[in-house]
C-alpha cells in the first residue's frame, strides 16, 4: 500500500468573503452617517432644487468615502498580519502607504469637513466619480491581498 500525500494545508487568515462584508458594512455606516453631514448653507426659497441636488451628492460622497475608509482599515489589518508573519520590508512599505491614504481619507471626510467649515460649495459629480474609482481600486487591492 502506498501512502497518499497529505492534503495541502489550508492557510489561516481572512478569506475573500471579507471583501463583500467590508463593502456592506462601509455602505451601511456611510448611509447612517450621511444624515449628519452639514450643508454649506441653508436652502433659499428659489434654490430648493440645487439644495436637494447638493444634499444627494453629499450623501453619495459620504457613503463612498466611508466605504473607502472601511476598505483601507481592512487592507491595513491584512498587511499588519502579513508583516507579523513574514517581517517582509515590502509589507512594511505597503503599511506606510496605506496609513497615509487612511489619514488622508479621514481628513477629507465630508462629516469632518462640514463641521470644520472648510467644505467647498462648488463641486459636482467629479467627487463621486473619484470616489467610485478609489473604492474599486481599494476593493481590488483587498481582494488580491487576501489571495
Amino acid at each position: 500500500m502506498s501512502e497518499q500525500p497529505a492534503p495541502p494545508a489550508r492557510k489561516s487568515g481572512p478569506s475573500k468573503v471579507l471583501v463583500p462584508i467590508v463593502l456592506a458594512v462601509g455602505a451601511l455606516v456611510g448611509l447612517a452617517l450621511s444624515a449628519y453631514v452639514p450643508l454649506p448653507y441653508e436652502p433659499t426659497p428659489f434654490g430648493f432644487q440645487f439644495y436637494f441636488q447638493l444634499r444627494n451628492l453629499l450623501v453619495i460622497h459620504t457613503i463612498l468615502s466611508t466605504v473607502s475608509i472601511a476598505l483601507l482599515v481592512a487592507i491595513v489589518a491584512v498587511y499588519v498580519r502579513i508583516y507579523a508573519q513574514t517581517k517582509a520590508r515590502f509589507s512594511l512599505g505597503i503599511l506606510v502607504v496605506m496609513f497615509a491614504l487612511l489619514f488622508q481619507s479621514f481628513f477629507q471626510y465630508p462629516l469632518l469637513l462640514g463641521y470644520v467649515g472648510t467644505f467647498s460649495e462648488v463641486f459636482g459629480p467629479y467627487f463621486s466619480a473619484a470616489d467610485v474609482f478609489t473604492v474599486v481600486a481599494y476593493t481590488v487591492l483587498l481582494y488580491l491581498s487576501l489571495e
